[in-house]
């Protein structure tokens, strides 16, 4: 199936690893170009090598996310290089897990700052490239603790998080005259790195809440948001599209 996306370029936060990867990756398949931001730089080459194998120009653009000037220069670059900027995958984010009594002011403001301000700054930016081509597709990760609250998840990620969803879907109604469309994807459990830390105790657990009695797969989250991404998401917008293998809570 042809997506209608060959061609175009994208740029993806986070990209050197899990989700952030699997995204590059896909996109790459459909012959997106990319412009990769990742803060691990070694990760991040790896990314710009594997998707260059498959057909496709990338560059990597180190920086934190959470700093304007990062942003700007992300899409400085990618615009430089490929001249014009048409995907955002909003996918950087950070997760520490830790009751609520026992999180500082600092550590709440770093968790809204690389999550949700980040989304915001990136949103803002792209949106200077995508108007004047008048297309776009912005798609950003939420989370099943944005949509139902966290359990494992801590407060300030479940904020961020659901801030995310608020974000999208005030950005739909303010950007689509410019025939831009904004939606985010809500994962539950997948199969990441930071799922793979959990005690096989606690994985087991969260395995069983499951009606189809196992995690997500990363590439399973990527086709969704390559599609939301794609001409065949073109009248999708302002929607969160919860991957959650069946949970409701």
């Amino acid at each position: 199936m042809d997506l209608g996306i060959k061609g175009k370029v994208a740029v993806i936060t986070g990209a050197g690893r899990g989700i952030g990867r699997a995204c590059a990756v896909s996109l790459a398949k459909e012959g997106v170009h990319l412009g990769l931001n990742e803060l691990d730089t070694e990760s991040g080459k790896q990314a710009v090598e594997e998707v260059k194998a498959l057909g496709v120009d990338a560059i990597l653009v180190p920086g934190d996310i959470s700093k304007e000037e990062d942003v700007i220069e992300l899409f400085k670059k990618t615009y430089e290089r490929f001249g014009h900027i048409d995907i955002l995958i909003n996918n950087a984010g950070i997760s520490p897990k830790l009751p609520f009594y026992e999180i500082t002011a600092e550590m709440f403001d770093k968790v809204i700052n690389v999550n949700l301000k980040s989304n915001f700054m990136c949103s803002k930016e792209a949106f200077k490239y995508m108007k004047d081509n008048g297309w776009g597709r912005i798609v950003s990760l939420s989370s099943l603790a944005g949509v139902m609250g966290g359990i494992k998840s801590a407060a300030h990620y479940s904020a961020s998080k659901a801030g995310i969803i608020g974000i999208t879907k005030t950005l739909a109604k303010q950007v689509g005259q410019y025939n831009i469309t904004v939606n985010c994807v809500a994962p539950g459990r997948i199969d990441t790195a930071m799922t793979r830390m959990l005690p096989e105790s606690v994985q087991a657990e969260l395995v069983a809440q499951i009606p189809l009695k196992r995690f997500g797969q990363v590439e399973e989250v990527a086709k969704v948001i390559t599609f939301l991404a794609s001409d065949g998401g073109s009248y999708i917008t302002g929607t969160c599209v919860e991957i959650f293998g069946g949970y409701t809570g």
